[in-house]
């Protein structure tokens, strides 16, 4: 999804056109190609057949893959950016050779979007399978939503994303749950912001899968997930840049492994959208990203991903340092304004379907809802009852009776916070939490110490 926070209009958001877009489906801006360049086309097929000709079967295994990809590829017009190299350490060509496995009306798109814009299409279909579980849909789709995104290409219309970079594929106003337009608007945030995602030219290199290198597409596509410059460490972005690369290097083949949100599954393999892999298994596909509300159920796995979701949206009081916001009052409180860690960490709970529940005999005050605990020390207090299968590790002198791990709640004496990511070695955690400096934040800490001072004990749920 489109993340991050942007000043509408503060950024390059329209390309200055020297010539009419290309609208999908057609050849170029004109609708068609000139005479000129149509005979070179009908040259250039003349003398490929020549070459399969006169070869023969016998010797075409002689003829450089490269060379005919490119004649190929030329005779199709399906390269309007670059040559048809192969690019080094693998079968896999830059340009529309890596398009042959998508299917039209798709194809068009991308090719269109990418000639506008100086992009390579391939990596506009990686992002929008990513977006949509591996998944070839119809146009007509009825493209889901969730509290922050939307459309094709899953647009975060509230951090201002959308607004900054819209355009439109056929010059009528822009539409994000338009597939030529969201395609069109991705492309402009592609290779417009420079400061914010990375811009990306005909050249960038896809880049290692394992580091996500400036100037590179893997790291231009963790910021359009996660946000610019934003919490790139966590499960959800992982896959997702593993899905686009894997996408990619097997010319739309094969998708990535784990599940990125909580609907939307990347099998391996999954054929072209159409459920079958080569010597595949089948596959549902579908599905969509989800931003945090949008999405429920995982267990203690669904505590991270929605914990680490809801810090990407870059969610802050407002106005700043009241305890109120539109997301924060009217989700996590449920209902008004006060210091609201505890509400973000039963909320969380919640929505991954491990909710907390009452405890008879429990005082009222430390409940507002059935799944919600308002208080600190109600929290704690709740997790030593352990009358629901929760337990409550004390941290002394010599640090907790037992290591963390993620999807804990780490107890302070006037905060709470959820632990997402653990180092035994080290003895050091990351979580994330509510109404710290007046936002949802990610922070480092150790076993004893966390980012709001002594750790009194850690909450633990056993699912």
């Amino acid at each position: 999804m489109a993340q991050g926070s942007v000043v509408a209009g503060g950024a390059a958001a329209r390309r200055t056109r020297t010539k009419p877009a290309r609208t999908p489906g057609s050849k170029d801006g004109k609708g068609g190609k000139g005479s000129k360049n149509g005979a070179n086309k009908w040259l250039l097929g003349i003398a490929l057949l020549t070459v399969f000709g006169v070869v023969g079967a016998a010797s075409i295994a002689f003829i450089p893959v490269a060379t005919v990809m490119a004649l190929w590829c030329e005779i199709t017009d399906r390269a309007p950016l670059a040559e048809c190299t192969m690019q080094p350490g693998g079968q896999v060509c830059t340009g529309d050779a890596t398009m042959a496995n998508v299917p039209a009306p798709w194809a068009e798109i991308f090719t269109a979007a990418g000639d506008e814009f100086s992009i390579d299409p391939a990596y506009l279909a990686a992002i929008y399978m990513t977006e949509n579980g591996n998944a070839w849909k119809d146009l007509d789709t009825d493209w889901p939503s969730s509290p922050c995104c939307h459309g094709p290409m899953q647009f975060n219309l509230g951090a201002g994303t959308w607004d900054a970079y819209k355009f439109s594929a056929d010059g009528g106003p822009p539409d994000y749950m338009d597939p030529a337009d969201s395609m069109f608007t991705a492309a402009n945030l592609f290779t417009h912001a420079d400061g914010l995602y990375g811009s990306v030219t005909p050249e960038t290199p896809l880049g290692d899968v394992a580091r996500w290198d400036p100037g590179t597409f893997v790291y231009s596509a963790a910021s359009y997930n996660a946000g610019p410059a934003g919490n790139w460490n966590n499960p959800e972005t992982l896959r997702y840049v593993e899905n686009v690369h894997a996408l990619i290097t097997s010319n739309f083949t094969q998708g990535g492994t784990g599940s990125y949100g909580e609907l939307a599954t990347y099998p391996p393999p999954h054929g072209m959208g159409i459920g079958e892999g080569e010597g595949g298994e089948d596959g549902a596909g579908g599905g969509w990203t989800g931003c945090g509300g949008g999405v429920s159920g995982g267990g203690l796995d669904g505590v991270v991903r929605i914990a680490e979701q809801e810090y990407a949206k870059g969610i802050v009081e407002q106005p700043f340092g009241s305890n109120c916001g539109p997301v924060i009052s009217d989700t996590y409180i449920a209902n008004g304004c006060e210091e609201w860690c505890a509400d973000f960490v039963s909320w969380v709970f919640q929505e991954a379907g491990i909710a907390f529940e009452a405890e008879p005999g429990t005082q009222m005050y430390f409940w507002r809802h059935p799944w919600q605990i308002p208080a600190v020390i109600g929290m704690k207090a709740w997790f030593q009852s352990g009358g629901h299968g929760q337990e409550f590790i004390p941290v002394g002198s010599g640090g907790p009776t037992k290591p963390p791990r993620p999807g804990d709640v780490m107890i302070y004496s006037g905060h709470v916070s959820i632990v997402v990511e653990v180092d035994e070695a080290s003895r050091t955690l990351v979580t994330v939490g509510g109404n710290e400096s007046n936002r949802i934040t990610r922070a480092n800490g150790t076993f004893s110490m966390g980012p709001s001072g002594p750790v009194v004990g850690y909450g633990r749920m056993n699912p």
